[in-house]
């Protein structure tokens, strides 16, 4: 059929307004194809890195049976099982330790009776990080408390390198460990760097190597000596400085090129054990500083987008989008809690360590001159009975078994705060039994000769320092309040004539 002039016009003008809408859809997907970069641009110039880091393990393998027993939090074990995971989730993971991680503040001060299962402890800490996969540990000054040729054997053990850059043998200013590891992941090379504190007193490094005393250069300037020339062989350096944060923040502010600082929180001289949500990362210059938890309660995670000359990074943010051609990073702590379960094969090597540790040398126990000042609450019952049926309504009077639940009753680290007068009365578990629980002596001290002569030889009254012994923040995580506890174990007032 014919159409008049005036329809064609109309059917053409019709056409010219449908087409562009037809084709949009084609059009906008052209235009993303446009914009869209190739998988090769997507990739060049930057890489994915998720670095997690522990400092300041302190000897610990497993969580105390006292710190808050529904949440358990840390151990090597369920540090195991998150290492897994998280390996399954990013293929360039890297692992390293701030150091302070075989030994403890106190070890350095343990009878020979306890230094076998410190060293015993030592070696299961050393295999589970190679079976995790440690790639670097900073040795730090909790860690040479044994002496530098124990250190030596732990070493040899290691399939990561120990490393300090400042701690030196005094003769010749010679290294005593590696200073620095490169560590590659995918495209990007990480150098990590470890200097040890620099105020470890002199005559502690004189014992620690009779033979040949060490020493330790400025942290400071053992900085400016490495970094730069760390900087020009890789992509991203990394800084283990078991140094004091105000040390570590001075350090970061002056010496150019460290991207990352591993900072043990170390202000006036104390160790933070628990480090609180807002100090545990914090920028200085162009430095990232981080934190984490002690004794293994929290590792420290890093989850990097690394692009090629995109320094400083910077933090990964809901709020804003971050600067274009920056390297970003996303900071997170996690928590060693029950729901990651445990390792099988790590648990494995717990398991073995606590059968060894229940045995002790008969031979070789020392002299106990104290066992006859303890009288233990089996002679305080028969004349105390009203306070006694009190005590064992307690959980004082069922503090051993808590450990026997969880296997720790022969850890010489758990023992001393669930029994009386452990190394003073009793070493060996065959003697234990007359010791078991938290008793009378404990809270009010030795008073041998109350049962000859109870007039003049009265108890005294209980002390806050008798409580803070074990109750206190480092073992049970909550903050004791004496005059709130003490009532919960205060035994009845005897009558007096």
């Amino acid at each position: 059929m014919l159409r008049s002039a005036p329809q064609l016009i109309t059917v053409v003008i019709l056409l010219l307004l449908v087409l562009p809408a037809l084709r949009g859809p084609e059009r906008q997907a052209d235009a993303l194809r446009a914009d869209t970069p190739t998988p090769e641009a997507t990739t060049a110039g930057n890489d994915d890195l998720f670095l997690v880091y522990s400092v300041n393990n302190v000897g610990y393998i497993d969580v105390c049976g006292c710190k808050r027993k529904k949440v358990r939090q840390g151990s090597l074990t369920r540090r195991a099982a998150y290492i897994k995971q998280a390996r399954y989730h990013h293929d360039n993971l890297v692992l390293l330790d701030g150091g302070n991680t075989l030994f403890g503040a106190e070890d350095g001060k343990k009878k020979d009776f306890e230094k076998k299962q410190l060293l015993e402890k030592a070696k299961v800490i050393i295999e589970s990080y190679n079976r995790m996969g440690y790639q670097a540990m900073l040795v730090g000054h909790y860690d040479i408390t044994q002496g530098l040729a124990q250190l030596r054997e732990f070493e040899e053990l290691a399939q990561f390198p120990m490393l300090s850059a400042n701690l030196v043998y005094s003769d010749d200013r010679s290294l005593v460990f590696e200073g620095s590891t490169i560590i590659e992941a995918g495209d990007v090379k990480i150098g990590v760097l470890g200097i040890t504190i620099d105020t470890i007193p002199s005559y502690f490094l004189e014992r620690a190597n009779p033979d040949r005393p060490l020493a330790l250069e400025s942290a400071y300037e053992t900085a400016r000596k490495w970094v730069p020339e760390l900087s020009k062989k890789c992509d991203i350096v990394v800084l283990l400085s078991a140094n004091s944060t105000e040390t570590n923040r001075t350090i970061a502010a002056e010496v150019d090129g460290i991207d990352i600082m591993v900072d043990p929180f170390i202000e006036l001289g104390n160790h933070k054990i628990w480090v609180d949500e807002e100090d545990s990362v914090e920028t200085v210059g162009s430095t990232i500083l981080v934190r984490t938890d002690s004794q293994g309660a929290r590792l420290g995670t890093l989850d990097i987008n690394w692009m090629e000359g995109g320094r400083p990074m910077v933090s990964l943010s809901y709020e804003t989008a971050p600067p274009e051609g920056r390297s970003t990073y996303w900071y997170e702590r996690v928590s060693m809690e029950p729901h990651l379960l445990e390792d099988p094969e790590i648990v494995q090597l717990i398991d073995a360590f606590k059968k060894g540790a229940a045995f002790v040398p008969l031979g070789k126990l020392p002299e106990l001159a104290h066992k006859d000042q303890y009288l233990t609450a089996n002679t305080c019952s028969v004349c105390h009975i009203e306070q006694t049926e009190f005590w064992q309504k307690t959980t004082h009077a069922t503090a051993f078994a808590s450990l026997e639940a969880t296997d720790d009753q022969w850890r010489q680290d758990c023992i001393a705060c669930h029994v009386l007068g452990y190394g003073q009365a009793f070493i060996a578990p065959a003697d234990a039994e007359p010791y078991k629980n938290v008793q009378c002596e404990n809270c009010h001290g030795l008073n041998p000769n109350h049962p000859r002569d109870p007039v003049n030889h009265q108890w005294p009254s209980v002390k806050e320092t008798s409580c803070l012994v074990c109750h206190n923040e480092n073992q049970t995580r909550m903050n004791f309040v004496f005059v709130r506890e003490r009532p919960k174990v205060a035994c009845p007032l005897i009558k007096r004539n």
